[in-house]
C-alpha cells in the first residue's frame, strides 16, 4: 500500500520534542494554550514530584497529563495488520513512575513514536511481559486475554509468550488524540488538534486502501462518526456506542473475531 499518510503521521511526529516538557506538538500547543484554563495544569515533573503534589489522590481531575509523553499510536503502523482505532490513551499512577523511573520503557515509547523497532521482540509494547507491572500492558493484556488464549491454543501450542510476542508483531493501534487523562473530556478540541487530523488522513486514507485490499483489518472501538471509516470498507468493524463503551475484544465480541478471522481462526 502506499505509505504516504504512514510517512507523513510518523514524520508529524517526528517534529515532536521528546526532551522538553510540556510534552505536547508544536502545531498542537498554540490550540491548547487557547483553552489552558479548561485542561491544562501545572504537571508534576517527575514520579516524586506527582506524588507529593496536592493534586495527588484526586481521581476527578479529568485535565491532560502533559508531562507525560503523548501516545498517537502503538506497535508497527506499516507491518501491522490488525489496527484498532482508540479515542485517547488513559492515566493510571504508575505512568510517572514507568516513564520517570524506568528508562528502558521510556526509551521503548520514544522507539515507538519515531517507528524504529530495529531488534525489538515486542513492537507492541504494551504486550511485552517485561513491562507486566505497568497500566497499558494490564489495559491491553486485560482485554485481549480472551483472544490471545484461544490464539494460543490453536496457533502455538497453547504457549501465552509465543502468542504475545506474535500478536505485537502484528497490532497496532491509533489514538485520536494523542493525549493522556484519567477520563476524556476534551471534546471542544477533537476538531481543532492537527495532531487528530493527522490521525485521521492516516485513517482514511492508507488505512482504508489496505483494508479493501485484504492486507489490514481495522477495529474502530471509539469514536467511529471522527474516524470517518465508510461504513462500505472490507476487513473492518466499527463499534457503536453502547459497545464502545465496554470495549470488548474477547472472542465472541466483533472485534475479537476480526482477529481471529486475520488469524484464520474459525470458531465451531
Amino acid at each position: 500500500m502506499s505509505p504516504k499518510y504512514a510517512d507523513d503521521l510518523i514524520s508529524f511526529w517526528r517534529r515532536f520534542d521528546i526532551v522538553k516538557q510540556p510534552f505536547v506538538h508544536p502545531d498542537d500547543w498554540p490550540i491548547l494554550q487557547k483553552y489552558s484554563e479548561l485542561y491544562i495544569r501545572e504537571e508534576p515533573k517527575d514520579f516524586d514530584a506527582f506524588v507529593l503534589d496536592s493534586n495527588f489522590g484526586n481521581f476527578t481531575d479529568r485535565r491532560l497529563r502533559l508531562s507525560l509523553l503523548p501516545c498517537p499510536y502503538s506497535g508497527d503502523l506499516r507491518a501491522a495488520d490488525i489496527v484498532i482505532l482508540l479515542l485517547n490513551p488513559g492515566f493510571s499512577p504508575g505512568d510517572f513512575y514507568a516513564e520517570t523511573r524506568v528508562p528502558k520503557f521510556r526509551k521503548s515509547i520514544e522507539r515507538t513514536l519515531a517507528q524504529d523497532f530495529d531488534g525489538l521482540e515486542f513492537p507492541f509494547v504494551s504486550l511485552d511481559p517485561e513491562y507486566c507491572w505497568s497500566g497499558a500492558f494490564r489495559w491491553w493484556e486485560e482485554k485481549l486475554r480472551d483472544v490471545i488464549t484461544f490464539i494460543a491454543e490453536k496457533k502455538f501450542n497453547g504457549s501465552y509468550l509465543k502468542t504475545l510476542r506474535d500478536l505485537s508483531r502484528r497490532l497496532a493501534a491509533i489514538e485520536l488524540f494523542p493525549y493522556h487523562s484519567s477520563s476524556f473530556n476534551a471534546h471542544k478540541l477533537l476538531k481543532r488538534l492537527p495532531s487528530v487530523q493527522a490521525a485521521q488522513r492516516f485513517a482514511q486514507d492508507d488505512l482504508v486502501k489496505a483494508a479493501n485490499q485484504g492486507d489490514k483489518t481495522i477495529i474502530v472501538l471509539r469514536q467511529k462518526e471522527l474516524w470517518g471509516i465508510p461504513e462500505k470498507t472490507r476487513n473492518h468493524v466499527a463499534y457503536g456506542r453502547l459497545e464502545a463503551r465496554g470495549a470488548r475484544l474477547g472472542r465472541n465480541s466483533r472485534g475479537g473475531k476480526e482477529i481471529l478471522d486475520r488469524y484464520c481462526i474459525k470458531q465451531v
